[in-house]
């Protein structure tokens, strides 16, 4: 999971005056601010902040005076273990296309792997080499984020974004003024995670149909801990597994079977027979996407149980065959 939220941006701004006041020597709250686009106040609080991580930051008072860094100060990229730059160089890249950020992420990653020690920085080349991140699914194609930018616009200045959003009911489609929380992608999908109506919801990107960022300020609760909130959401959308299925599987077919059944978010199975055919029961939420998959596997799966389940599939199977009258399977006939 990646989050975005006020806090990864004050890190990012945090990294830019350390290389500022590297590359200059000294410069004025006045100048950071102008530079930083942020007010003189926000600079004084950075370099509190700065000094309090352990950076030495030196203030001089006066005409000519400013902030500096003590002389001969160098972030210590170079006491990055090995386990450390392959963490970044492997991790660091999984989100960046998503977020436009593929190029200066990989120019980045250089720079931390051009100043590690030489055998790091070996030793994380090799992995990235050998080692591939990738967050989407098989059948999936990458999602359209249209409004993708206005929605982090809004996140990241702390403004009320007003939405129209397409939730799963089609039915339901409107207008919502929401308050951001933060950005996130789980399983490489993107979710915002906004108030509205007094409650903490989440709208995933790929169903915003328009996005206005609001010149009215956000309400966010300053105490708010997104990945602690994301978890609170994800659990309440699942909810405890709400049937036991027992299915009949062609073992050349089972970890196929396994596979799109997880997609929907049944449990782990219990195997009773390993077969052939491999008999086994697993927990699903709901039946009728159940019933979809098991459809598509054909004659590989038979479903057992409960007796839902069954009538289920014999009113998709007969749906389908009205649907398609003047078509004989090649099966059926006789020649």
């Amino acid at each position: 999971m990646v989050v975005c939220d006020a806090r990864t941006v004050r890190a990012d701004r945090l990294l830019q005056v350390v290389g500022l006041l590297r590359q200059h020597g000294r410069l004025s709250a006045t100048e950071l601010a102008r530079r930083l686009e942020v007010t003189p106040r926000t600079v004084l609080r950075d370099m509190e902040a700065l000094s309090t991580a352990g950076v030495p930051v030196v203030a001089e008072r006066g005409r000519g005076g400013g902030f500096s860094l003590l002389p001969g100060y160098r972030p210590a990229v170079e006491e990055l273990t090995a386990s450390e730059v392959q963490a970044l160089l492997l991790t660091g890249r999984v989100p960046a296309d998503s977020l436009g950020l593929a190029g200066p992420l990989a120019s980045a990653l250089r720079k931390v792997a051009g100043s590690a020690p030489p055998e790091h920085g070996r030793s994380a080349a090799r992995i990235s080499d050998r080692v591939l991140v990738d967050l989407t699914g098989w059948w999936g194609a990458a999602e359209e984020l249209e409004h993708f930018d206005a929605v982090q616009q809004a996140v990241l200045a702390d403004r009320r974004l007003r939405l129209t959003y397409r939730p799963r009911d089609p039915t339901r489609t409107g207008v919502r003024t929401v308050d951001p929380y933060g950005l996130l992608q789980a399983a490489g999908t993107w979710y915002l995670i906004a108030g509205h109506g007094g409650r903490p919801r989440s709208y995933r990107l790929s169903r915003v149909l328009a996005a206005t960022v609001l010149d009215e300020p956000s309400s966010r609760p300053a105490d708010l801990d997104l990945r602690a909130l994301w978890g609170d959401l994800r659990s309440q959308f699942a909810g405890p597994p709400g049937h036991t299925i027992r299915l009949s599987c062609d073992p050349a077919r089972y970890e196929l079977a396994l596979t799109l059944l997880a997609s929907q978010g049944a449990g782990r199975p219990r195997v009773l027979d390993d077969g052939p055919p491999v008999v086994f029961e697993v927990e699903v939420h709901v039946l009728r996407p159940t019933v979809g998959v098991l459809a598509g596997l054909g004659s590989a799966v038979r479903a057992l149980a409960p007796p839902e389940l069954l009538t289920m599939m014999v009113a998709v199977a007969e749906e389908l065959l009205a649907a398609y009258p003047d078509v004989r399977s090649p099966a059926a006939d006789p020649s």
